[in-house]
């Protein structure tokens, strides 16, 4: 059973690691995948901006802001939709107020030529910038000019791939990259890519990454002039053997022309072919795929060619790593049949056991029960035999000091009759009869002893209950607490309650022991449940003080 165990999961650790193979953990990948998600919302937003943009031209009446808007169409387009933006090219270039103006009509074709260029048109490019009179272009246009033609002998560079031709069309590019150098500014991003990407073909590979690098911070990604130079940077990494700055750079443009939703692109293709090389062949089917779609969309010929020329070579490669796969995992699910039959076999002996050993358990389940239920009967005996000893214990303790109260004031009163009684005799050997009534009808001793016999219980009450003053005034509403006198005990009205704590609760036997009228105890009584917090349980909170 441990030799299966250890062997399944051997399978499923040779399983997991064949399929992890192909699926390289890569920040930048799953950033990419992520952003593939969202291109969606990316075309979203740059449709609407389009859609705004034709609103606004649909309701504008000048012609120069009719222009004006155009050319922002055609902005929008360059790299989205060629055939919109060669459209729009073509109605300001059909405007009678471009035609008047040589620099307005002069920039729209080298953008029309460009554009078409892009999209692989590269006879028709070619024509309309021979068409262009040299001469007589103005000289703030030149770097566009020649900036054409080096991105139409660029592409057709790549196009015409390991053939003189394309070794032509570089050459060619060469010389108009000299000519973009001499009249375009160094910090222009003609020049820049440019003269980059001359330097880095000619070896001269730090002042290539330094140009880029410092231009590149000039831009976001999403912006066009971000995505050339990073794919740029990346190819001039790539030249120099330096891969993981390649894979960085070219990951950067390919994020860059998704958020811009630019359809012109050649970056993803570039890091298909770079999944492809790793043998992350279902990333690279899927980014090939996009490149591809990307391509029909921006109509977009070269790219498209390009793109169908790995295409097949992936897909076959993606298709048989499927199939391997697909025949590991019928094999692993043949295994997992015979062992699921296995486990079966050894569910249906375990069961039969598992079913002895519940009656075995129920059995002692039920004895156990009875135990328990007998030892929490003895326990509850105990815990009642406990309690009868505790209340005994205090009952007890309570006689005692009953006792003890009783003795003490017994013989104080036998004390005071005593010197009572020595006093009368007294009084009658000296024959003053006059005196000896005053001392019959005087009241003194008869107070003198209820005095001691308060004293005495309220020492008593107060020995057993010592907090007995604080406790009975917390049942009271706080403006209706008892306050005693200094150096008093306990007062009359406390002793009645002090009396029904003690067990005493009839009020006829209270009035005997306190020398009062029944009415005053019920008078207490009464008066003191309506000043009480819960006057309905107040005798009952009193007993557990």
């Amino acid at each position: 059973m441990r030799n299966l165990k250890i062997l399944i999961i051997s399978l499923l650790g040779l399983v997991s690691l064949g399929c992890r193979k192909t699926q390289p953990k890569d920040s930048q990948y799953y950033e990419i995948d992520r952003e593939i998600e969202n291109v969606a919302v990316y075309e979203g937003e740059k449709e609407r901006r389009i859609d705004n943009l034709k609103e606004r031209l649909h309701k504008e009446q000048s012609p120069d802001v009719r222009i004006e808007l155009i050319n922002w169409l055609i902005a929008e387009y360059e790299s989205y939709i060629s055939d919109s933006a060669l459209y729009y090219i073509n109605l300001n270039l059909e405007n009678p107020r471009v035609k008047e103006n040589r620099s307005l009509e002069t920039a729209l074709l080298i953008k029309k030529a460009d554009v078409a260029a892009h999209a692989g048109l590269f006879g028709e490019a070619s024509d309309i910038l021979e068409a262009i009179d040299r001469q007589n272009i103005p000289a703030d246009l030149l770097e566009d000019y020649y900036s054409a033609y080096c991105d139409l002998y660029q592409y057709q560079s790549e196009y015409a791939t390991d053939s003189e031709y394309a070794e032509n069309h570089a050459q060619l590019r060469e010389l108009y990259i000299d000519s973009v150098g001499q009249v375009a500014p160094p910090s222009s991003i003609s020049f820049v890519v440019n003269q980059a990407a001359s330097e880095a073909r000619n070896g001269n590979f730090p002042v290539a990454e330094k140009m880029l690098k410092e231009h590149l911070e000039k831009y976001r990604p999403g912006e066009r002039n971000y995505s050339i130079l990073a794919s740029i940077l990346a190819d001039t990494y790539k030249n120099n053997g330096d891969k993981k700055n390649y894979h960085y750079y070219i990951s950067q443009s390919v994020i860059s022309d998704i958020k811009g939703a630019v359809k012109e692109n050649m970056a993803m293709r570039a890091l298909a072919t770079e999944c492809y090389e790793q043998g992350d062949l279902e990333r690279a089917d899927r980014y090939l795929r996009q490149s591809f779609a990307d391509a029909n969309f921006y109509a977009a010929r070269m790219r498209n060619a390009q793109s169908s020329r790995m295409l097949p070579i992936i897909g076959e490669s993606y298709n048989a790593q499927q199939k391997k796969l697909n025949h590991q995992l019928r094999l692993f699910i043949i295994f997992i049949s015979i062992l699921a039959f296995g486990f079966i076999l050894i569910a249906v002996v375990a069961i039969i056991q598992v079913r002895k050993i519940r009656a075995i358990n129920k059995q002692t389940k039920g004895m156990l029960d009875e135990v328990s239920s007998l030892s929490e009967k003895l326990a509850n005996a105990n815990k009642q035999l406990n309690q009868t000893n505790k209340e005994l214990q205090a009952s007890d303790a309570l006689k005692g000091e009953y006792g003890i109260l009783f003795m003490e004031y017994c013989s104080l009163a036998i004390s005071s009759l005593q010197q009572y009684q020595q006093s009368l005799k007294v009084a009658a050997a000296q024959g003053n009869f006059e005196n000896l009534r005053k001392k019959i009808d005087s009241a003194n001793i008869e107070n003198k002893t209820l005095a001691e016999f308060y004293s005495k219980f309220d020492e008593a009450v107060l020995n057993l209950y010592p907090n007995f003053v604080e406790k009975f005034n917390s049942l009271l509403k706080p403006e209706e607490r008892v306050e005693l006198k200094p150096k008093e005990m306990l007062n009359t009205e406390l002793r009645v309650f002090a009396l029904i704590r003690i067990g005493i609760t009839d009020s006829e036997k209270i009035a005997n022991f306190l020398r009062c009228s029944l009415s005053t105890i019920y008078t207490y009584r009464s008066k003191m449940k309506k000043k009480a917090l819960n006057p309905d349980t107040f005798e009952q909170d009193l007993s557990q003080i």
